[in-house]
């Protein structure tokens, strides 16, 4: 292991600056969903399963949104793709607080097709900006990064709707998303090694190849795994508290997956060498389908630990794979789809976990999500045995670059 990779990084000026713009990005789009949810049960005074329909549309745009934007950078660069989604947003939030029920439903998908990529943006961006060697320790800090985002976003969410109203609460998260966006493109991150940003649409290179393959779509598979794990431990965590009438100490228990996620992305990125993500999903599953064993809420925190360590390496070895089997002038859409498969896998896997936990209780919740997990990491670990599927076989050579990036 070695650390001295972080400091490498973030002696990095654009590196640094990225970073930064990330983490503070991704704050309110966190907290969007919890703010949604108590908008519709408290000032619109609907139900959860109305709310989750409102969650359930914005996930579906998000999902055929975000591979479309990817290309859209591939070809006319980051500025002109995220130019509508600044606007977009800027619109949508506003008319969010005045429209009803019915109308928010188109609403909140509009907001999904629209929602600014920074996922897809950071990871393409530290895939140009860093030489190959030092991607695992850009990508577990991203991800850790991400994690400090996690544990703040809900909570300054509840905190806005609390103090100031649900309205209030979108407005903001409204104006902080498109002063992000605004962020970003003062940034401009290089997308390319060459950049595109400045060359004309009809100037682009036009790129007809196909990007995808076997071994790729096997990463997308873990990514969707990946989601249905961390949904099992979430709805499992809520469901096992209220069981044992302990939700009050709900904080400590996110807060030691979320910690134990973050150390795990930080002792992943200080690794000298990659590990297959087939491997680390099927050890995520593994170490989910026990967790319910945790019948007291200080065992329970204990048991969500060795799941927590694995699920920032899982999604670093996911994304540091598909940097690696993509040429770079498609990097854009591939990370698109790798979201989309992030989206699809959380959509498809609630509502199996739910009626899990409807049916047996909180523990079914970790069985059904880390059995899912297992599953597809078993499934994807048997097609790599077949050499044409070894992901090696496949992996990209970057061109050398110039030290203006």
């Amino acid at each position: 292991m070695a650390f001295s990779g972080y400091a490498e990084l973030w002696a990095n000026k654009p590196v640094r600056a990225l970073y930064a713009a990330a983490f503070f990005a991704r704050i309110p789009a966190l907290a969007a969903p919890l703010v949604f949810t108590l908008y519709v049960v408290g000032e619109l005074e609907g139900t959860y399963a109305q709310a989750g329909f409102v969650a359930a549309s914005t996930t579906v745009g998000a999902a055929i949104g975000m591979p479309w934007r990817g290309r859209l950078i591939d070809r006319i660069g980051m500025r002109r793709t995220i130019l509508p989604s600044i606007i977009g947003v800027g619109v949508l939030y506003p008319l969010a607080t005045i429209a009803t029920y019915a109308w928010l439903i188109p609403v909140s998908f509009l907001m999904g097709v629209f929602l600014i990529p920074i996922f897809s943006i950071v990871r393409l961006s530290l895939s140009v900006m860093v030489e190959e060697r030092q991607r695992r320790t850009a990508f577990a800090a991203d991800s850790v990064m991400a994690e400090a985002s996690f544990i703040i976003g809900p909570a300054v969410g509840v905190l806005l709707v609390t103090q100031a109203g649900a309205a209030t609460a979108l407005y903001a998260i409204g104006a902080s998303e498109v002063i992000a966006g605004l962020i970003f493109m003062r940034l401009n991150p290089p997308t390319r090694s060459k950049p595109v940003a400045d060359v004309p649409p009809t100037e682009a290179p036009a790129v007809k190849t196909s990007f995808m393959s076997v071994p790729l779509v096997f990463l997308f598979l873990i990514s969707g795994g990946t989601m249905a794990s961390l949904i099992g431990t979430d709805l499992g965590i809520v469901a096992e508290l209220r069981e044992l009438d302990q939700v009050k100490v709900i904080g400590l228990t996110y807060g030691l997956w979320g910690v134990s996620s973050l150390l795990g992305g930080l002792l992943y990125g200080s690794l000298d060498r990659s590990i297959r993500p087939t491997y680390l999903l099927l050890a995520l599953g593994l170490t989910t389908i026990p967790v319910g064993l945790g019948n007291h809420a200080w065992s329970l925190s204990l048991w969500v630990i060795p799941t927590g360590f694995l699920c920032a390496p899982t999604m670093t070895a996911a994304a540091e794979w598909i940097a690696k089997l993509v040429p770079e002038e498609r990097r854009g859409e591939a990370m698109g789809w790798q979201g989309t498969a992030f989206t699809v896998g959380g959509a498809a896997s609630s509502p199996v976990i739910g009626a899990a936990i409807d049916g047996v209780g909180a523990w079914g919740g970790f069985v059904v999500g880390g059995s899912i997990a297992t599953g597809i990491a078993l499934a994807c670990w048997i097609g790599q045995l077949i050499p044409a599927f070894r992901p090696e076989r496949h992996a990209m050579v970057d061109p050398p670059r110039s030290n203006t990036t």
